[in-house]
């Protein structure tokens, strides 16, 4: 019997009693309260009846009240109701304490309590600890045989489980040549996906959209990316975004409320591609806008996104044109490797905006660029050294380094 959790909350003020916890102090006035209805007071009445069995040895019950908390964000009540429900050989609770023991909910982190817990319901034939321990031991390569952990993925997926559906078809997906498969891995991830597993939902749309295991459908793949939006997932949002740019204005609208959904929920590539967007605009606010986007993807370490904001503060584009703040920025994303930035700070650095002239140094970051495969920086390369024979003999990059 599972209680309805709708009208649990108001029982935790009567729970402490049976936990030996002191009760929450209330001011002297007292709360303004609502008289319970029956049905909120017969809740009430079972879970606190369930507490009382639970307290009393019910492997059962101790596994309901424990789940309860757990629902309602309790770690502190939950564990010690699902450890003896667990030690008693209740499957799910071993399931249950083992993700608490991986997660560090309640409790300090111990993956070898995690994996204690998930293979003791593993050995009472629990599908989700099957998953659960085939997804931990995935993250540690060494622990297991890859065939081992696949055979128990493949035990979870043959019983239906979205979770271990969707690792098998991961291990396919991404295996050895000896091991590769993606006709079945996209098998696993469509009946995950039909389970509602948003990874699952991401991973068909991708193979539907690049043809692997499946022929490529982009409608198919847009259906899949939907319906895991639906879930406010930020990478379905964003993809959605990237399947719905065209050359129509509803399309383009359609991409900008799809990468700023994404965008708000801190995904950087949304946030680059909505600013890049909104910087082609003629709308003076909407360029506003991407400049603040792009610096959000630019502080999330996005180095595309750096090199665009430095060209609006270059040109003037929806922020007050600074030289100096450009050659920056592009400065700094240049070190991290951008070949755009490389290119731009170089004719910053030749043209002496933002700070002094030098055309050394423009003439190195010009020739770093050309090495990444900036074909402008190369054309300014072979033009200022007037040396292609040069050049091409000894390298750019070894010319200059």
């Amino acid at each position: 019997m599972m209680i309805d959790l709708r009208f649990l909350v108001c029982s935790l003020l009567v729970l402490p009693v049976f936990f030996g916890l002191a009760a929450p102090q209330v001011a002297a006035a007292g709360p303004v309260t609502t008289p319970l209805s029956y049905e909120q007071n017969e809740d009430r009445s079972a879970f606190i009846t369930l507490v009382r069995k639970a307290r009393q040895g019910d492997a059962e019950s101790q596994w309901q009240v424990g789940a309860t908390y757990a629902k309602l964000n309790d770690p502190i009540r939950a564990l010690p109701m699902l450890r003896s429900a667990a030690e008693a050989g209740h499957p799910q609770a071993a399931t249950l304490l083992g993700w608490f023991h991986e997660s560090g909910r309640g409790t300090e982190k111990n993956l070898d309590e995690a994996r204690r817990w998930y293979r003791a319901g593993v050995d009472r034939g629990q599908a989700d600890a099957m998953a659960a321990l085939g997804r931990l031991l995935l993250k540690e390569p060494g622990a297991e045989s890859r065939q081992a952990t696949q055979q128990l993925l493949q035990r979870a997926a043959e019983r239906n489980d979205p979770d271990g559906q969707y690792y098998l078809g991961w291990m396919l997906a991404q295996g050895t040549e000896a091991s590769h498969d993606d006709a079945k891995a996209f098998a696993w991830f469509s009946k995950a996906a039909d389970q509602g597993h948003v990874g699952a939902q991401l991973a068909a749309a991708t193979h539907l959209l690049t043809g692997r295991g499946v022929a490529k459908d982009r409608k198919a793949a847009g259906e899949w990316l939907q319906r895991a939006a639906e879930k406010q997932d930020p990478v379905a949002h964003y993809l959605l975004g990237r399947l719905n740019e065209g050359d129509r204005a509803a399309d383009l609208e359609r991409a900008r409320n799809s990468f700023r959904i994404a965008a708000a929920a801190g995904h950087r590539e949304a946030q680059f591609a909505l600013g890049s967007l909104l910087a082609k605009s003629r709308e003076v606010a909407d360029r506003k806008e991407a400049a603040e986007w792009l610096g959000k993807a630019q502080e999330a370490g996005h180095k595309a996104a750096a090199n665009r904001l430095g060209e609006l503060y270059r040109d003037g584009v929806g922020v007050l044109q600074q030289h100096d703040k450009a050659r920056l920025i592009f400065q700094r994303a240049a070190e991290q490797g951008d070949a755009d930035a490389m290119y731009n700070l170089a004719a910053m650095q030749d043209d002496g905006l933002g700070g002094l002239r030098d055309t050394d140094l423009a003439l190195k970051w010009y020739t770093r660029a050309a090495d990444a495969g900036h074909e402008r920086a190369f054309e300014v390369v072979e033009r200022l050294l007037n040396s292609s024979v040069k050049t091409s003999a000894l390298g750019l990059k070894g010319f200059w380094q």
